[in-house]
């Protein structure tokens, strides 16, 4: 894990970018699915898994995205009531003031059956794009999504510990070269703080991938 973890990083990638992208792994998309808040190009495609028949499209804010443009803080989604099949929420809800908006109308364009997946990171810098409102907690994500209507709702922490947090919030401010050598101290020093202390892994979360089914 921790190879291609390092390889992200060189990439250019953050660390909770690259542990976003390891735990996608096994997930899976099909049928019709739009990807609200993807601009171009989001680097989880390569991860999760897409059937052939697949066709995704990008609901953003920014007019440089391929797809539709819309804001998501006031407009409605651009469907009817149960038309499409998967909808991905990645690294959006945190800019969303109105989230409790968009996660009702996400669940009222899924079919019976459609699922929708998607990540908020928890222990990161401000970072508007435009704005910046929240982070939640497992708890939160649970309650809004339980409001929202979804009737199965999977969590997953996303991170090591607080040595993990550090890097992430320290990374960019070194060298690529210099990132890659720092990562293995990093984990190391977790992997002895979780070993003394094993549920340190829930006080420190990067993030969180949700998986919701209607």
């Amino acid at each position: 894990m921790i190879t291609g973890i390092l390889s992200s990083i060189y990439s250019g990638k953050s660390l909770l970018r690259s542990l976003m992208n390891q735990g996608l792994v096994g997930y899976s998309v099909k049928g019709q699915v739009i990807d609200i808040g993807g601009g171009v190009n989001p680097s989880y495609f390569k991860f999760i898994h897409k059937d052939p028949e697949t066709t995704i499209t990008t609901l953003d804010l920014n007019p440089d995205s391929v797809g539709v443009k819309i804001d998501l803080e006031t407009d409605p989604l651009p469907y009817p009531a149960g038309r499409v099949d998967g909808v991905l929420m990645f690294n959006i809800l945190e800019h969303i003031f109105n989230h409790s908006f968009v996660v009702r109308e996400a669940y009222r364009v899924l079919r019976p059956g459609g699922e929708l997946l998607g990540f908020v990171p928890f222990l990161i810098n401000y970072h508007p794009d435009p704005s910046d409102y929240f982070r939640y907690t497992n708890e939160a994500l649970v309650k809004i999504f339980k409001l929202a209507g979804f009737s199965k709702i999977e969590i997953k922490t996303v991170g090591r510990g607080p040595f993990a947090v550090n890097y992430n919030n320290l990374m960019f401010f070194f060298p690529r070269f210099i990132r890659v050598i720092l990562l293995p101290i990093y984990w190391c020093l977790d992997w002895l703080f979780i070993l003394v202390r094993p549920k340190v892994r829930e006080r420190y979360p990067l993030g969180y991938i949700f998986w919701l089914k209607k």
